[in-house]
């Protein structure tokens, strides 16, 4: 019997973490997929209002449970704001492309995200850490508006020390910030990386996207080892709404996750160019 693409399977939501004021992650289990890659993307339901996809941002490692940070915008985020321990949700995937591990090995690796773009790349962080020996040297340049709205805080002591290095951001800083102040490309240049050979990876905003893949290849970034998720316009996870459809792609088959050199062959208001 052929399964159903669209059908969600039950998940109870098990525990609930506010990491700003308006984003709360959520663990839900059991965890019903097989496996899945940094970066791709599920779909989560909430019985009788809808569903919407969302980056699975825990460790590839934690077969128990899958996690998703979830910014209050609409009626699916606002249900799941309002959403309590033991509550039921459903989950379909994994879906998408997501970061290119597998080239990773040996490596060192820059990790650029805005906002709560941070979350599909928190999962490559946690992955990266549990094999740490494995890779180079590890950056993760992250900006917010406001210091309160800086993604995984509680997370950034466990990670410098497994040997991360953490340059933070703020648009506008308050009272009792110290750290840099200004969008994410000021911080760009910080890292004392092997340009030619280090891999970046970037998500955000779109604008955020553009002038940070700009930024990145003038500091020296090889085009062909920076890779960006773009993760709006999807629907259904498996190219069957054309939502997501542009010159003979879907983001949710294709991407979410695109190298720079894809990215530039883009139709205007797809390309973060």
């Amino acid at each position: 019997m052929r399964l159903n693409p669209y059908a969600p399977k039950p998940a109870r939501i098990i525990r609930v973490k506010d990491e700003t004021p308006d984003t709360r992650t959520v663990t839900v289990s059991p965890n019903h997929f097989e496996g899945f890659t940094p970066g791709q993307f599920a779909m989560l339901t909430v019985y009788g209002v809808g569903e919407a996809p969302f980056s699975i941002c825990s460790s590839p490692f934690d077969k128990d449970f899958l996690q998703f940070s979830i910014r209050k915008m609409g009626s699916v985020t606002s249900m799941i704001h309002e959403a309590s321990v033991e509550d039921e949700v459903g989950v379909r995937g994994p879906y998408g492309r997501g970061w290119p591990v597998d080239r990773m090995w040996g490596k060192s690796i820059l990790i650029v995200g805005g906002g709560i773009g941070l979350a599909p790349l928190r999962s490559l962080v946690l992955h990266l850490l549990e094999n740490r020996s494995r890779y180079g040297e590890i950056a993760v340049c992250h900006g917010a508006r406001s210091p309160s709205l800086l993604m995984y805080r509680s997370e950034f002591d466990d990670w410098a020390n497994h040997g991360l290095k953490l340059y933070l951001t703020v648009d506008v800083g308050e009272e009792d910030w110290k750290g840099n102040v200004g969008v994410v490309t000021t911080i760009l240049g910080k890292p004392e990386l092997d340009k030619a050979g280090t891999i970046v990876c970037t998500c955000g905003p779109p604008v955020m996207i553009r002038f940070v893949l700009r930024k990145l290849v003038e500091l020296g970034y090889s085009k062909e080892n920076i890779y960006a998720s773009l993760e709006s316009r999807m629907r259904c996870g498996v190219g069957k709404c054309g939502h997501c459809h542009f010159g003979g792609r879907h983001v949710c088959l294709d991407g979410p996750v695109f190298q720079y050199d894809e990215m530039i062959s883009f139709p205007k208001g797809v390309s973060p160019f």
